[in-house]
């Protein structure tokens, strides 16, 4: 580990050949108990060993919002992983400056998890191997970064151990996978849009176009992944050949997530075509629903931000500028999910909230509070008001989405 150690990296110097396979392999070897954190591009990557086994592989872009999107996953074979319990665990742990700092709060959720029965320790094991992959993904194309090693000498949390030699070469088959797509497809958090204008879309059926239409309005492949509950690289390979004859165009990833190296194409790349293998049809998707939501808010220009945000071919929206009218209007629309605004006149969100929540009808539908406030006794008050959740101005799509999908049945 001595020559580990050595690199001569100071906190503002950059390793212009850094190699993630040649440290990894370096700590391996040297049974090493501690954690690397490597940094590029306003990035952190934190990566804990313990005796050169991989524990847990973090970074700094939306860790809990990564957990999150996992365990609504994991929540389709395992039904201890209720709507309430994920709740349970986002209320416990998403504030991070609230928690013992040793390990991130994705991994004490985890644990927490565990401890409680809600999780099998097989299973976990199974969620920490999905998390670190999709962590690896983005560390192992770093070419240049600064970096540092922290030994510790033990850790009071090891829910498992992954040998990283074997650990490493299935990340790398994956990454394989995806540089198979480069240039077309080159992260996936590239957000495919069904381009219903191009005439090639006559070459699909009605059937398949609606589908597209429908899935394919702005989402990333990781959050295509959770709404259909497919893996994300098949999704990837099945729509290529539409991505290539433009009948779907890519936008680029959203902030923050464009800070992330990109899949880079190599002579073998961008030529991929899907076989029966690796492919996935749109049959075995399941039919998406168009989902009612129902947003009140005293001002125009949010509504119509929101509008613009959540296409309207997947979300049907009423708009309610009147908040003491929307008690009546939200029982005849019967919506899947609310957003509140907080500062209205005459009724604030928190007496809306109020008020919807002791309806029968609403004991159970998502309410989303919308509010410039940041602090925690707002948020409380948000809760104690029958809140399901709390969205900060101002948001971006990305940010609205990624609410939105948190509560999709």
């Amino acid at each position: 580990m001595k020559s580990y150690r050595e690199l001569p990296v100071s906190s503002n110097e950059i390793l212009p050949k850094f190699s993630p396979t040649d440290i990894l392999a370096k700590i391996s070897a040297a049974k090493a108990t501690g954690c690397l954190i490597v940094s590029y591009n306003s990035v952190t990557w934190i990566i804990y060993f313990y005796s050169g086994d991989l524990i847990y592989a973090h970074h700094s872009l939306n860790s809990f919002g990564r957990l999150e999107r996992h365990l609504r996953r994991f929540s389709y074979r395992i039904p201890t992983l209720t709507g309430s319990v994920r709740d349970q665990v986002r209320l416990r742990f998403e504030n991070e400056n609230q928690i013992n700092q040793e390990f991130p709060c994705e991994y004490q959720a985890i644990s927490w998890l565990v401890e409680n029965e809600f999780l099998e320790p097989s299973e976990a094991k199974k969620l920490l191997v999905s998390l670190n992959k999709e962590v690896f993904e983005s560390f192992l194309l770093l070419k240049s970064a600064n970096c540092r090693f922290i030994q510790k000498p033990d850790f009071s949390l090891k829910l498992s151990h992954l040998d990283t030699d074997k650990f490493l070469m299935a990340c790398q088959k994956k990454i394989e996978d995806w540089q198979a797509l480069a240039p077309l497809i080159s992260s996936p958090e590239q957000r495919p849009y069904f381009f219903t204008k191009n005439k090639s879309g006559g070459q699909m059926s009605a059937e398949n176009i609606e589908k597209f239409s429908k899935l394919l309005r702005g989402f990333s492949f990781r959050q295509l992944s959770v709404i259909t509950n497919q893996d994300e690289i098949k999704i990837a390979q099945h729509i290529y050949k539409y991505i290539h004859n433009k009948i779907v165009i890519l936008r680029e990833p959203q902030s923050p997530f464009d800070k992330l190296p990109q899949f880079k194409g190599d002579k073998k790349s961008g030529q991929y075509l899907p076989t029966e293998k690796n492919s996935i049809t749109l049959h075995s998707v399941k039919k998406t629903k168009t989902y009612k939501l129902v947003c009140v808010d005293d001002s125009p220009t949010i509504l119509k931000e929101i509008s613009r945000f959540l296409d309207n071919k997947k979300f049907k929206i009423k708009a309610i500028t009147e908040s003491k009218k929307a008690l009546l209007e939200i029982i005849r629309f019967k919506p899947d999910i609310i957003l509140l605004d907080v500062g209205m006149p005459g009724i604030d969100g928190y007496q809306l909230c109020k008020l919807i929540r002791n309806h029968p009808l609403f004991k159970e539908t998502p309410i989303i509070m919308v509010t410039g406030n940041k602090g925690l006794i707002d948020r409380a008050k948000a809760r104690v008001a029958g809140s399901s959740d709390y969205l900060t101005k101002p948001f971006t799509q990305s940010d609205l989405l990624n609410m939105v999908i948190r509560y999709l049945n």
